[in-house]
């Protein structure tokens, strides 16, 4: 997974501004940042979403062959 908290930061966005933008709390955010939480498929589509990126790039896959 793509590191979410410097993605954020770089969007400008605080942990609290992106969960709310996702519907689940702070708290859930500083989780899944921190490796303690997964995410389901919905969430991830939605952090997705809401940091501007595709699934495969949130879960850190590479773009096209090598």
């Amino acid at each position: 997974m793509i590191d979410i908290a410097a993605l954020r930061k770089k969007l400008g966005m605080s942990a609290v501004e992106l969960a709310a933008a996702i519907d689940v709390t702070p708290g859930f955010i500083s989780q899944v940042e921190n490796g303690k939480s997964g995410v389901s498929t919905d969430t991830a589509a939605k952090l997705a979403r809401a940091l501007g990126c595709t699934i495969d790039e949130l879960l850190g896959e590479k773009k096209g062959p090598d």
